[in-house]
């Protein structure tokens, strides 16, 4: 019994590290970003395998980065995290390199079978992503960049590996609008979460955001960020055509926006004053922006799945 009982607390330390929880949205943004230059070409495919080889790349070169940073991080979630699966002892740190290595290497190994830029891309991708757990992520704002980058490069892989299929390079513009919308709401995100981990980042000496211009600059960067969003959530509807349920889905995340940047400017001058206020409010903040996160994803999803079944 005992056994079997660490044999598979083993494997579910293996599943936690790859953090599949977050592996639904990036399957879901690399869809997004297949789905947009195939009805941009006005294209369907009756081979699945088109979908299934960049999810797969995205989903292995993504779960290797999660690993990675455990393994990094494993002296620290020590104290801070002790039920994550390398300092709880379930995984080794030597397992865990070698298992962020293979994930790497099979990562990187499908789109040789998808073609040469979305080789190139994945690569650079896989390069990025071990820096950042590495070293980038200490460096404060440049950290929240490559992030958010990150986050929203599936969805331009995910418009390259049809690029590739096709021949057709041209379909990767597609891709900028929905790319853009979701770096720019990882990027709120991401800074808002430098807010809520203000005094833990100045134990760790780490130069975030608001370490650097402050707490009321950081809230008023990400108060721009977010009315920039709202600003240019539109222009899928007017320059790419989609329809009423993007139109839909995507006023629900602006009003999620607008709320919070509201919530900002009220709480502005109490807050900066406070810095566990400031804290707390960023953390409220942070779960609103995850759900208009996902919903701003379903936005673009939905209404290009409809489009797509509609070429079919």
């Amino acid at each position: 019994m005992g056994s079997n009982s660490g044999y598979l607390g083993r494997i579910i330390g293996y599943v936690e590290l790859m953090r599949p929880h977050n592996l639904v949205a990036t399957v879901l943004t690399t869809l997004v970003g297949i789905l947009a230059a195939s009805v941009y070409a006005s294209i369907s495919f009756s081979d699945i395998t088109y979908l299934v080889k960049p999810v797969a790349t995205v989903v292995l070169i993504t779960s290797a980065g999660y690993v990675i940073n455990d393994y990094y991080d494993a002296e620290v979630d020590a104290i801070n995290k002790p039920y994550r699966p390398i300092p709880s002892g379930r995984v080794s740190k030597v397992e865990a390199l070698v298992f962020s290595i293979t994930l790497f290497m099979l990562g990187c190994l499908i789109p040789v079978f998808i073609g040469p830029l979305s080789l190139a891309y994945a690569l650079i991708n896989a390069l990025l992503v071990y820096l950042y757990s590495f070293k980038i992520k200490e460096l404060g704002f440049l950290g929240n960049l490559l992030v958010s980058f990150l986050g929203a490069s599936s969805i331009i892989y995910g418009s390259i590996a049809v690029a590739d299929y096709l021949g057709n390079y041209s379909l990767i513009t597609a891709s900028i609008l929905p790319s853009t919308y979701a770096f720019l709401l990882l990027l709120s995100r991401e800074v808002i979460k430098t807010i809520e981990d203000f005094r833990a980042d100045s134990v760790r000496n780490v130069r975030s955001l608001p370490r650097t211009i402050g707490i009321k600059g950081a809230y008023l960067f990400s108060v721009c960020t977010l009315l920039l969003i709202v600003m240019i959530s539109p222009l899928p509807y007017v320059l790419f055509n989609y329809g009423p349920t993007y139109a839909l889905l995507v006023t629900i995340t602006d009003a999620i926006l607008i709320y919070d940047v509201a919530t900002i400017i009220k709480n502005l001058s109490t807050t900066c004053k406070d810095v566990i206020k400031a804290e707390g409010l960023a953390a409220r903040l942070r779960s609103h922006l995850k759900v208009a996160i996902f919903v701003g994803t379903l936005a673009f999803l939905t209404d290009l799945v409809i489009r797509y079944y509609l070429i079919m």
